[in-house]
């Protein structure tokens, strides 16, 4: 800790401020200070040693096999040299040297050296008995260039092993900065999400004033007050019918045992009826306002009158009784009234359907419920998103005072991070 003064000594000057957008040049310079004991050609030194590794792969695929070994020997051999070859030459494409001369460059660099060349001796060592065996002196010669290969990489990173606490700590740094930047932006992502379901917010909240201000200019108009007398009417109406229409079916109550006996011994073959009084037994049960009709009445009448063995004798008595009270009663004025009411309903009907404004009424009416369930769901959306951002500000900011602790204990002086207005 605070290891940054005491490298670079009471002479320079280690800034009180730094400017996050610039703190990337800031660490790159901490970083610098740490490579002091790197040497600048480290990278050329890799260079030859992947060369002179290159040159004795070629004069391996290159040279003669010794000429004393049987021939399934050599047969394996040169198949495993083949191998070998293809092998090392994809060793020495992937040792591509970095431009960049960094603590994670130079790192990640010799890593992926390392493992690679693992990696390609696991593999060679499968064939290295029979190579040997046919090219010993130039297989000795791609080991040797090898191991040489591993020193020159290793003395590379060298310096990074010294200082293997300081790197830890600024990767800490570089890892905190990344966090706090993919934070930002997450913030600033969330703030547009914002602004984009705010307007379109404010544009839905100015159809709806426009809606409401039709639909109350609607409701001004003399059509208006027509319509809602038409619709006041109906349901009146309506009432009417219902009531029309239950004292008919109370009429028939009676006779409906009887009726459906009736049918049925019809449906059976028991009891032949004629269309006509079939007709009326049906619609007396299925529509009994269709049946206001003394015809229909006088139909059924007779086959009960006629045929005594298809009801018992108290209730056929009974229903020819209640067949003569509704034959006394003004049949043909109740129906006049009950279609005069449907006549009255159909023509409110079509009164209504005329009536622009009730489609126009609920057109808006719809536009209006549309547009609230809209703004109900933006307002759910935008304070949601809301929460979430006052949360990750809170996170921020407490990354903000990590990150000046970090920076502190690395210079062993306080550290003022500014950021900008946008960056909170």
């Amino acid at each position: 800790m605070k290891w940054l003064s005491r490298i670079l000594g009471r002479g320079e000057d280690i800034p009180d401020t730094v400017a996050f957008d610039e703190i990337d040049t800031w660490l790159e310079r901490v970083t610098n200070t740490l490579f002091c004991g790197l040497n600048p050609d480290a990278y050329d030194e890799v260079v030859t040693s992947r060369e002179g590794l290159r040159d004795s792969i070629n004069k391996l695929r290159d040279a003669s096999p010794k000429g004393d070994m049987p021939a399934q020997v050599t047969k394996i051999g040169l198949l495993g040299r083949d191998k070998m070859v293809k092998l090392l030459y994809s060793l020495c494409d992937r040792l591509v040297i970095p431009a960049r001369m960094d603590y994670r460059t130079v790192s990640e660099f010799h890593n992926t050296a390392s493992r690679t060349i693992d990696s390609v001796l696991s593999k060679v060592s499968k064939e290295a008995y029979f190579v040997r065996s046919l090219f010993p002196d130039e297989l000795k010669e791609v080991e040797t260039c090898i191991d040489n290969l591993i020193t020159v990489l290793n003395r590379l990173a060298r310096p990074l092993k010294t200082k293997e606490k300081e790197f830890a700590e600024l990767a800490r740094v570089y890892a905190l900065i990344h966090n706090i930047r993919s934070q930002m932006a997450d913030i600033d992502s969330e703030g547009e999400r914002i602004r984009v379901e705010e307007a379109e917010y404010r544009a839905i909240k100015r159809g709806l004033e426009r809606s409401e201000y039709r639909l109350r200019a609607i409701e001004r108009r003399p059509e208006w007050k027509r319509l809602l007398a038409c619709q006041s009417e109906l349901a009146a109406l309506k009432d009417e019918l219902a009531a029309a229409e239950s004292e008919i079916k109370d009429m028939f109550a009676p006779i409906q045992k009887p009726l459906y006996l009736l049918r049925k011994q019809d449906d059976t073959g028991r009891l032949k009826l004629a269309p006509d009084v079939r007709a009326a037994v049906d619609s007396i049960l299925d529509c009994p306002v269709q049946a206001l009709n003394e015809r229909y009445l006088r139909a059924i009448r007779m086959v009960i009158h006629e045929n005594s063995g298809i009801l018992k004798d108290s209730r056929r008595a009974s229903a020819l009784r209640w067949i003569d009270h509704l034959l006394s009663t003004d049949l043909e004025g109740l129906s006049a009234r009950y279609r005069s009411l449907i006549a009255k309903e159909e023509a409110l009907r079509r009164e209504l359907s005329d009536m622009g404004l009730k489609s126009e009424r609920e057109e808006l009416e719809h536009a209006i419920a549309t547009a609230k369930g809209q703004l109900a769901r933006l307002e759910e959306a935008i304070a949601k998103r809301k929460r979430g951002i006052a949360s990750r500000q809170q996170e921020l900011a407490m990354k903000k005072e990590q990150l000046q602790r970090e920076l502190e204990n690395i210079t062993g002086k306080p550290i003022v991070v500014v950021y900008s207005e946008k960056q909170g």
